[in-house]
């Protein structure tokens, strides 16, 4: 009797302590991990997002070289002439084709200054992250352990967007691990990557209105070291339409635009009379 009422206790001990190790208050599914469902924002006058190193010490092994596309990209925005990016339609940037827009999708996702919602829908086996900006989504599988998702990547010919994502759960944090960002994205995003890098995400339900979010970046073909960035989702209310698609108006009048300066430089150009 004595004893059984002693491993009745500890029993009960032992359920307090796993009990105690949960995080406590925050809303779980019917599975009982932690429930990410519902819209979130990384809006910058909502959320802070911390760097490490600091965003402007970021290690890059060929810094000018790593960052040129950026560097012609503030020129076109500037206004300036930009003949690399208004060529044609195909060497426009992704953003004007309404292709893609850097890294609000793609990991490590960062805020653009607006369009900053983001919905995600939990099922035991997939997360879905349906992100305003772009209307892109991510649908990302889930496995019983690391080694399982690691080898559930898929051929690396089949480079995404938002790169090839895989996830499980540590205790009561989502981690997915992204990698073979489509070589394009990856080319014109503030943080460049090379087909060899690997993003390491995690996602922790922290309160009732808080998501924390925390992305790690391993690329040793531009980086001297993995570098991080870290802030914490609020709650949004919605997300709203964006009707961005490829071949609207905008991109015949950038290039139509374009054709016309070429042509105004070309017509102020003279050409000094034959002397004898």
């Amino acid at each position: 009797m004595l004893r059984s009422l002693a491993a009745t206790a500890i029993a009960c001990a032992s359920l307090s302590l796993s009990a105690l190790a949960q995080t406590p208050d925050i809303p779980r599914t019917t599975d009982g991990h932690p429930d990410l469902g519902g819209v979130w924002t990384n809006a910058p006058h909502r959320v802070k997002a911390t760097f490490d190193p600091p965003e402007d010490q970021l290690p890059f092994i060929d810094r000018a070289k790593a960052l040129a596309w950026r560097e012609k990209y503030a020129t076109y925005m500037s206004g300036a002439p930009q003949p690399d990016f208004t060529q044609g339609v195909d060497t426009l940037p992704n953003r004007d084709r309404c292709l893609m827009a850097a890294n609000a999708a793609a990991p490590p996702m960062t805020s653009q200054g607006y369009n900053d919602a983001y919905q995600i829908v939990q099922t035991p086996s997939v997360i879905v992250i349906s992100v305003e900006m772009m209307r892109e989504t991510r649908i990302i599988p889930l496995y019983d352990s690391p080694e399982l998702a690691r080898r559930s990547h898929g051929p690396k010919v089949l480079q995404r967007w938002t790169g090839d994502s895989v996830g499980w759960w540590e205790g009561d944090t989502l981690v997915v691990e992204t990698i073979d960002v489509r070589e394009q994205q990856a080319s014109q995003s503030p943080y460049p990557t090379s087909p060899g890098a690997i993003a390491t995400e995690r996602f922790t339900r922290t309160g009732e209105n808080a998501l924390a979010y925390h992305a790690e970046i391993s690329d040793p073909a531009i980086y001297t070291r993995p570098w991080s960035v870290s802030y914490t989702f609020k709650p949004a209310e919605r997300l709203w339409e964006y009707a961005c698609h490829e071949g609207n108006y905008g991109l015949a009048n950038i290039l139509s635009g374009e054709r016309k300066v070429e042509r105004d430089v070309a017509s102020r150009i003279t050409v000094a009379p034959h002397r004898k």
